[in-house]
């Protein structure tokens, strides 16, 4: 009899020996794929960076040779009748900032709408647009499939921000990368460090000058993309403000366009953090 329960013991011993030893080794695999599946993100993302890079230093060394800066025009003999001389000539109306040659991204990806970058935080990527909300989710900007997605912007607005409120979304990696580093802004003191943001478009460059972050409810329909007047506008801002996780002295102008950041939030079930900023046009100087 003894001999039998030793025996039992021992199988019982090296069964739950073996469900160990299978558990790490497939925790250790998922490890595995979670590290590779981040570098291959992080890599595509610098080589892009890499790629546009060289495409600037190429702009710029021919406009070198050229004999004219990047971005300006050579002007030839005035046509007749165009005054010259002592005769003062119509101001130049100022044209807005196109930092950015969105050739090479669009070439990659015809849904490129945007490039957001800030300075003091990991965000430095290009902003895509589908026909849904779920394809970017698990899509890099080359449409590889990654755990990672991309920053997206709503189906429902129009790619080039002309709505009053226009919204981005983004994963909440552990990482900080994507949009991972939002958070940072529910400390009160942190709007100090990174107050704006840039975004570049085929269009214009802005400047996002942030007025509030709010954390919201995900199963509630907490999106507003157009307002019927300004007043509901004003209203809609204000009742952010209030419920806001940092204060900022950004003063809202009459037709001033909003672009609203959205990540997962983990202080509550099914949470959102919500980071909302005005849009500001950039001009050549």
């Amino acid at each position: 009899m003894k001999r039998e329960k030793t025996s039992g013991r021992s199988r019982t011993r090296t069964l739950l020996f073996c469900l160990f030893t299978v558990l790490f080794l497939a925790s250790a695999a998922y490890s595995a794929v979670k590290v590779y599946s981040n570098y291959k993100a992080d890599h595509a993302i610098r080589q892009l960076r890499s790629q546009i890079q060289d495409s600037r230093t190429a702009e710029d060394s021919a406009a070198l040779q050229s004999g004219s800066p990047a971005g300006t025009e050579e002007k030839g003999p005035s046509p007749a009748g165009e005054t010259s001389g002592t005769e003062k000539a119509e101001p130049e109306a100022p044209r807005r900032l196109i930092s950015m040659d969105f050739t090479p991204l669009l070439e990659i990806n015809e849904e490129t709408v945007a490039w957001l970058s800030a300075d003091g935080l990991s965000i430095d990527y290009p902003v895509l647009q589908a026909e849904d909300n779920d394809y970017y989710l698990n899509h890099m900007y080359n449409r590889e499939v990654n755990s990672h997605g991309s920053l997206f912007v709503d189906y429902r607005n129009h790619g080039d921000f002309s709505d009053r409120n226009t919204f981005i979304y983004g994963h909440h990696m552990g990482d900080g990368s994507m949009f991972g580093c939002l958070d940072e802004y529910i400390s009160p003191d942190f709007i100090s460090v990174v107050p704006t943001m840039t975004l570049r478009t085929p269009e214009g460059d802005y400047r996002i000058e942030l007025i509030c972050g709010t954390v919201e409810d995900g199963n509630e329909d907490f999106m507003e993309f157009n307002f019927e007047t300004e007043e509901a506008f004003q209203n809609y801002v204000n009742t952010l403000r209030a419920r806001s996780t940092f204060q900022s002295d950004v003063e809202l102008q009459p037709g001033d366009r909003l672009v609203s950041l959205c990540t997962c939030n983990y202080s509550q079930v099914n949470a959102r953090y919500m980071l909302v900023g005005r849009l500001v046009e950039l001009y050549e100087e």
